[in-house]
């Protein structure tokens, strides 16, 4: 087949798109994404399992539903590639799973492996919706859009009439909210600018929803201003180029993108007031951080009212920005561009290889060179603590290439490992190395076979025609920054962020696996009776896996909330969740936690013990039961710190509790003496 060659079924040929109403399993896919994407954005980006994994249920539900009614639309055997990234998607995820045997954290491990089964049944629904929507295959980008929309719109409110700066920002005045952690805030953003601006660009939407898809991308910019994430600068950089350079209409795109970008330049002055005001301390940015709020505001309708005139422009020179000749022109914009931009970096730093050095050395040493002489986070500044962090990594990798840690382990070779002993950390700040780090070489080609299929299939599906290409410009320029961000920060468990990148990928690459219109009603009664069974039990063995979990950690959370008023009832909770969970020691350090605050240190000593007995590679507990034996049994608490020690070496409270105690103090920074 040759490339110029549409595939047969798709958009013109395609049964799907003889209708003006879409599919009923593209409705409800639409339906499902749209509400679990939002869902997630407002509730911390479902870093917690008391919100990915009910959500998680949901989704395997409507998949079960599109397998049991819309299975004809999709035939993978069109696309080998799009098969692949879903079973090794899906493999890697069992993976994960069968690493809870070699796990230091075992319930960890099998939350990770829930977590990458519900990402593959993210990319399964977003496959069909992709296939289902034919020539409106854009509308697949509405979810991360509209999620992005309301988030806008929470931020928006909570900036302008917020009076808690801390719930919203970071200690350095950065914008951290909704999803509770800068860089990920930045990162969810960053990617809902392609989606938004995909739609914004679509001729077949109604003018006004064009217009708020353009004033949702500006907000999307305002917020990465206000982030000041210094990954996610170079990452949107890089996605801009691949989003212009593989869009069917690049002069229309690269139009939309300055209309986007114009209006957000209005941020860049408060975004750096609130760096500088909390110089001092969050107390008295209120001031600024509701201009950013009133600006980010103005913005939104200043784009609104841009995207509506541009809007109406589309219909009045509908042939505007098309043809090979505005791609080619546009295409030597970009490169001029690219080389005027690295003419004035050279001149601003001097000689690129000594500029280069410097910045390795910086991130060598692990220190930053602080906030002197700065306007903002968005300096040149390389150093931080992911230079250890990558070194622990490879050494698990070294230690065990084939099986890894297991998932979870890492968090305890750092911990025990680490030469920086101001940083804890769960994650290795990269998926890759994560990935190498947790579960070993598999991990990491299954990762890469999941990405490098759906990339291939993506590639198929752009031949199909221009709404199949730009759906697919969208969705790897999302990708694009999601995996350049993802190596260097830990948004694989942050499940609002890699979720809907994931779901892009798997609607791009829908066009290149539907079923053609003549071959539907063939493809419905040739389909496998037993596997369509097999993949319906499948999720739901995955659904009903994600309860337990999900109420334990339910049941730990009404227990701190009751604890100082109904204590009994909050250990009944406990004991549920421990029952429910009972690879977990969350539970048993609850009990000891909550009854330590209640004076009952039998209680207590008894639930930390059992908690190390549980989890003998993790520290706290052998920490805690030290100060519960210091001052009746210093023996005991000796022995605890020792223990403690040798886990958590750099760990600031260990080595001051071993300090007080008189016990020998590995090698590291003095503890701090007391004030009093």
């Amino acid at each position: 087949m040759r490339d110029s060659a549409p595939l047969e079924g798709t958009e013109a040929a395609s049964g799907v798109d003889r209708r003006r109403w879409l599919e009923p399993g593209a409705i409800l896919a639409l339906v499902l994404l749209c509400g679990v994407w939002t869902w997630w954005a407002l509730e911390d980006g479902a870093f917690f399992g008391v919100v990915w994994l009910p959500a998680g249920i949901v989704l395997c539900a409507g998949a079960a539903l599109l397998i049991a009614f819309a299975w004809g639309r999709v035939d993978l055997r069109r696309t080998p590639a799009v098969g692949l990234a879903l079973a090794a998607l899906v493999a890697l995820g069992s993976w994960s799973l069968l690493s809870a045997i070699w796990s230091p954290a075992p319930d960890v491990a099998i939350g990770d492996g829930q977590r990458i089964l519900i990402y593959a049944v993210a990319f399964a629904i977003a496959l069909w919706l992709g296939a289902l929507l034919g020539r409106r295959s854009p509308l697949a980008l509405a979810p991360v859009a509209l999620a992005a929309a309301v988030a806008a719109v929470a931020t928006i409110v909570a900036l302008m009439g917020g009076d808690a700066a801390r719930d919203l920002l970071n200690a350095d005045g950065t914008l951290q909210y909704p999803l509770g952690y800068r860089n990920a805030t930045a990162a969810f953003f960053a990617i809902a600018i392609f989606p938004t601006l995909g739609l914004a660009l679509d001729r077949d939407l109604a003018w006004p929803l064009r217009a708020a898809a353009l004033a949702t991308a500006t907000v999307c910019v305002d917020f990465l201003l206000l982030c000041q994430s210094r990954g996610s600068i170079a990452a949107v950089a890089v996605a801009v180029v691949i989003f212009i350079l593989l869009s069917p209409a690049r002069l229309r795109t690269l139009c939309w993108l300055v209309l986007a970008a114009l209006p957000a330049i209005a941020t860049i002055g408060p975004a750096g007031d609130l760096y500088s005001a909390a110089e001092n301390g969050l107390g008295g940015v209120l001031d600024e951080m509701h201009t950013a709020g009133r600006v980010a505001a103005l913005t939104a309708g200043g784009s609104l009212i841009l995207g509506a005139g541009a809007a109406l422009f589309d219909r009045w020179r509908p042939g505007f920005g098309e043809g090979p000749r505005a791609n080619r022109a546009v295409a030597g914009i970009v490169a001029a561009c690219l080389v005027l931009g690295l003419a004035g970096f050279v001149a601003a730093v001097g000689d690129p290889i000594d500029w280069a050095d410097q910045r390795l050395e910086e991130f060598n040493s692990g220190e930053a060179t602080g906030r002197e002489g700065a306007v903002g986070r968005l300096s040149l500044d390389a150093g931080s603590t992911r230079n250890d962090m990558w070194r622990v990594a490879l050494q698990d990798f070294r230690d065990n290439p084939l099986l890894g840690d297991g998932g979870g382990g890492w968090q305890y070779t750092w911990t025990r490992d680490r030469e920086i002993a101001h940083r804890d950390a769960r994650d290795a700040h990269s998926v890759e190395l994560e990935l190498l780090s947790e579960l070993g070489a598999p991990g990491l080609l299954l990762l890469v076979m999941a990405l490098g299929g759906a990339l291939l299939g993506i590639l198929r599906a752009r031949r199909s025609g221009p709404a199949a290409s730009a759906l697919g410009a969208a969705a790897l320029a999302a990708g694009t920054y999601w995996l350049i961000h993802s190596s260097v920060d830990w948004f694989w468990p942050y499940p609002a962020v890699t979720a809907p990148v994931l779901a892009l990928l798997g609607a791009a690459c829908g066009p290149a696996v539907v079923t053609p219109g003549s071959a539907v009603a063939a493809a419905g009664r040739r389909s496998a009776t037993i596997l369509r069974g097999l993949l319906i039990a499948g999720l739901g063995v995955l659904a009903v896996s994600a309860v337990p979990p999900f109420l334990s950690e339910r049941y730990v959370n009404d227990a701190y909330s009751e604890s100082g008023t109904d204590p009994a009832r909050a250990y009944d909770d406990l004991a549920r969740a421990h029952d429910l969970n009972p690879l977990s020691n969350t539970p048993l350090l609850a009990e000891g936690a909550i009854a330590r605050a209640a004076g009952d240190r039998a209680r207590a000593i008894d639930a930390f013990t059992e908690a190390a007995r549980k989890r003998p590679e993790d520290w706290a507990s052998h920490y805690l039961l030290a100060e519960l034996w210091r001052d009746s049994k210093p023996a005991k608490a000796r022995a605890e710190i020792r223990e403690a020690l040798a886990l958590n070496p750099l760990g600031e409270r260990n080595r001051a509790l071993a300090d007080r105690l008189g016990v020998e103090l590995p090698p590291g920074p003095a503890p701090p003496r007391p004030t009093d």
